[in-house]
């Protein structure tokens, strides 16, 4: 269900109207925030997509802003799977796998392309907000470590004073009516905020060089499917959704335990929270029930350090023996 209803379940509870613009914010807050508690505690029917990208080896490249969380990879020709690791295991003395077949998860920043120009950037948008929007810029010049620069987006395109060698931050204040583009002075797009987010945010991975090479072999080389969660968007408008459908009464719950808490009522922050945590279990056990399950087996590598030879009465385990006992 939209928004519309969590706020009507919620003034109804909390004693506030939704359609009062100052309480409405109070509701929108606790409800955001309940949003985001929920989705990072479980992934909800609904909330996966999986999408087929062309990906070159050997590099570093940025997903687009729509993936949040990158669940799992495969080959789309071969449907071997490939590993997911961070950046840690790149640096341990086994080091192999991370180069076969392995997509290294570097960071979230702002930036889809790294600058290549020192220079002032711009703002682009189609249509003027009333009142006008500010898109809050921070990251690096050739004479500072970090500054922050406010655009006021009072005309569809703004530029900012400052020559920025690396943004770290794209912030805009509100959820607007058209996506925000960010552009360096040659064109070509750094980053993009989605009209219902607040801020720019791409997934970097680093991409193995083998088995592919930086090449096209054939048609169907460098593609792989990819499993993603849906990024979070900010509630804001009546008709805005949470991304898994039929989770509408555990947002409320869950609401209720936040304003709870900030009411300093203990006991019924925990039973909210209780009815919430139960609710989200339910709901999954529901939705899960005509689901089967693969398991794979595979053999244990522990196994393989075990050299067993029988010689006689004996079995030889690695160079220590062991007596059979009686049969």
């Amino acid at each position: 269900m939209p928004l519309s209803y969590v706020l009507q379940q919620i003034g109804y509870k909390m004693g506030l109207n939704p359609s009062d613009p100052m309480q409405r914010s109070i509701m929108l807050r606790f409800v955001n925030e309940a949003c985001d508690e929920l989705y990072a505690q479980s992934d909800m029917v609904g909330c996966l997509v999986e999408q087929c990208f062309k990906i070159n080896g050997d590099q570093t490249v940025s997903l687009p802003s729509y993936i949040g969380q990158v669940r799992a990879v495969r080959e789309f020709n071969s449907h071997i799977p490939w590993n997911l690791h961070q950046m840690r295991p790149r640096y341990n003395v086994s080091n192999w796998d991370d180069m076969w077949r392995n997509y290294r998860i570097k960071s979230k920043q702002a930036l889809m392309r790294t600058i290549s120009n020192e220079a002032p950037v711009t703002v682009v948008c189609d249509k003027v907000e009333s009142p006008a929007v500010t898109v809050r810029i921070s990251g690096a010049t050739s004479t500072a470590q970090r500054i922050v620069e406010e655009l006021v987006m009072d005309s569809t395109n703004k530029t900012t004073a400052s020559a920025f060698i690396d943004i770290d931050s794209i912030v805009k204040t509100a959820v607007t009516q058209c996506d925000y583009i960010i552009n360096d002075i040659d064109g070509l797009q750094l980053s993009a905020i989605a009209n219902n987010e607040l801020e720019a945010r791409y997934v970097i991975i680093d991409v193995s060089q083998l088995p592919w090479l930086n090449q096209n072999q054939s048609q169907q080389d460098h593609y792989v499917e990819i499993l993603y969660k849906k990024v979070l968007p900010w509630m804001q408008e009546d008709g805005d959704e949470f991304p898994a459908k039929g989770y509408d009464n555990i947002i409320v719950n869950k609401s209720m335990q936040l304003w709870c808490e900030e009411q300093g009522k203990a006991d019924e922050a925990i039973a909210y929270d209780s009815k919430a945590t139960r609710s989200l279990a339910r709901k999954h056990e529901e939705e899960n029930r005509p689901m089967q399950d693969s398991v794979a087996l595979i053999p244990n590598p522990h196994d393989s350090l075990l050299t067993k030879i029988r010689h006689g009465d004996k079995w030889r385990f690695r160079g220590y023996t062991y007596l059979q006992g009686p049969r």
